[in-house]
């Protein structure tokens, strides 16, 4: 017996020791986000005492919660969470939702037990990949679902393509100052295989290659890039493709039709000059339909965004910006039923924003990924110019810094293209959409306290005012003309205190 109580012993010794040559070291990482937040006038219209104004106060939460399994310097997996955003008191932050998740939704009473289903514990995978080095080489290898952005000096990421979607990246160093990333994504694919719902036939998938290449050379850094896209008919549905999605959408579009996109350009930040740091960029995309609708024979759309940023570095306690920025908009042709002037957008870009803080735009708060507003995001708002200063960091007072925007904003889209009948107006939405009659002015000040390393208090302060066309607005196709015409545009304001846990 005890021989083989000493077998026994040695065998699990050698499985405990099997076990530990092939663990993997761990490491938490993330930001848990909370910010209460009053808005006024957010849909910048004047409604007026007797209907009441648009005045609305929420506490808005992210969690957000990234695990990296790290088996050596040259293989490691990610494992990332997010349980959010939603605000206090409703679905994932509603009473009693963490133990009964359908119990609000299926107006189940306060209180009382709610079935379970498949929503059950409310997190949502926001990354899930495995990154490793080609043994004996330079070669990084990531695939799986990662965040994907295309090159970007201004605006916090690229307005292109910025946002988490299945994928394989290959970069790889060229020389000392050049390097070679090439990737494979598939953002969209109706067909479920096995399941009731499948779809048949083809086109029920969207595809997407692209290139980049960093040159680096003394304190210049200019990256091309390029990327394709095949979308098919039904990548979202029967019946439903990319055409449907807000940035390829356009005034000679239907929802079922597949397209051919194109899109190119360069990044370039500049570093070489004493006391100053440029930053440029040049977008173009150009998406074709497969199928145009009879109201044109030339469907799809294109068109093109540029930015240009000038710092001034020479100062210790701020970093002043002036940047200008231009998207091509909606023209006479489009106006008559033609193909679309703004550039086709992949998704909702995740940061791309205008100043830092900007409310209109996007916030982007040091891509810490602040909370956005739904009129600003960038694929509903190309076609403007904008010009606009901003001091950043500025620092008197040790953990309390500020971030002050004001930036003027002008449409270049034809005022005529809201005036399409018959639902074509393809996500021309007032307050979010410019015309050439259209403009704003906004102030932001944004406020930052490190109550301790990893713990960040944050006051955002922002006004816009607002001047957008009653009379062209009030006589187009959207929804709510009549609404526009009668009480017509209003200034907004924001008042924000957040907290910021970084881990």
């Amino acid at each position: 017996m005890k021989r083989i109580g000493v077998l026994l012993a040695a065998a699990a010794l050698l499985l405990s020791m099997a076990g530990t040559s092939f663990a993997a070291e761990v490491k938490a990482s993330g930001y848990w986000w909370i910010e209460a937040i009053s808005r006024n006038n957010w849909d910048f219209l004047g409604h007026g005492a007797k209907n009441g104004e648009d005045n609305t106060f929420a506490v808005e939460q992210k969690l957000r919660t990234a695990f990296t399994f790290i088996a050596n310097e040259n293989l490691r997996g990610v494992f990332d969470t997010q349980i959010g955003t939603a605000n206090w008191g409703n679905g994932l932050y509603s009473i009693g939702a963490g133990r009964t998740p359908a119990a609000a939704a299926a107006g189940a009473t306060m209180g009382t037990a709610g079935s379970s289903s498949a929503n059950s514990g409310n997190i949502m995978l926001r990354r899930g990949y495995i990154e490793f080095r080609w043994p004996g080489t330079l070669v990084n290898i990531t695939t799986g679902f990662q965040t994907v952005t295309l090159p970007a000096a201004f605006g916090g990421g690229s307005a292109i393509l910025d946002d988490q979607v299945a994928a394989a990246v290959v970069s790889a160093p060229i020389t000392d100052n050049i390097k070679l990333t090439a990737g494979y994504a598939r953002p969209l694919d109706s067909q479920t295989f096995g399941s009731a719902t499948a779809i048949g036939g083809h086109g029920t998938s969207t595809d997407v290659v692209f290139a980049a290449m960093p040159i680096d050379y003394k304190g210049v850094n200019v990256t091309p890039f390029a990327m394709y896209a095949n979308a098919g008919a039904n990548t979202r549905g029967a019946g439903s493709g990319a055409s449907s999605l807000a940035g390829f959408a356009g005034p000679n579009s239907s929802n079922s039709e597949g397209l051919r996109g194109y899109w190119g350009g360069m990044a370039m930040t500049v570093s070489s000059f004493d006391n100053f740091k440029i930053f440029a960029d040049f977008n173009y995309g150009k998406a074709t339909y497969n199928n145009p609708t009879k109201r044109s024979a030339d469907g799809g759309r294109s068109g093109f965004l540029f930015d240009l940023a000038v710092d001034y570095t020479g100062l210790k306690f701020m970093t002043p910006e002036l940047f200008f920025a231009y998207s091509s908009g909606e023209d006479g042709n489009s106006s008559k039923g033609g193909g679309s002037e703004r550039m086709p957008v992949v998704n909702v870009p995740q940061n791309w924003s205008l100043g830092t803080g900007s409310f209109f735009f996007g916030e982007r708060w040091e891509l810490t990924g602040s909370i956005n507003n739904t009129a600003g995001y960038t694929s509903n708002t190309l076609g403007y110019w904008a010009l606009g200063m901003v001091l950043k960091d500025i620092t008197y007072v040790d953990k309390l810094s500020h971030t002050f925007t004001v930036l003027y904003a002008k449409g270049t889209n034809d005022k005529d293209y809201i005036y399409e009948s018959g639902g074509n107006l393809r996500n021309a939405n007032y307050g979010g959409f410019l015309t050439e009659k259209d403009s704003l002015w906004e102030v932001d000040l944004n406020t930052k306290y490190k109550i301790y390393d990893e713990l960040t208090a944050y006051l955002f302060l922002g006004y816009i005012n607002a001047d957008f066309d009653k009379q062209v607005w009030g006589r187009s196709s959207v929804a709510n003309a009549a609404q526009i015409k009668q009480y017509g545009s209003k200034d907004a304001y924001k008042i924000g205190l957040g907290l910021n846990y970084f881990f």
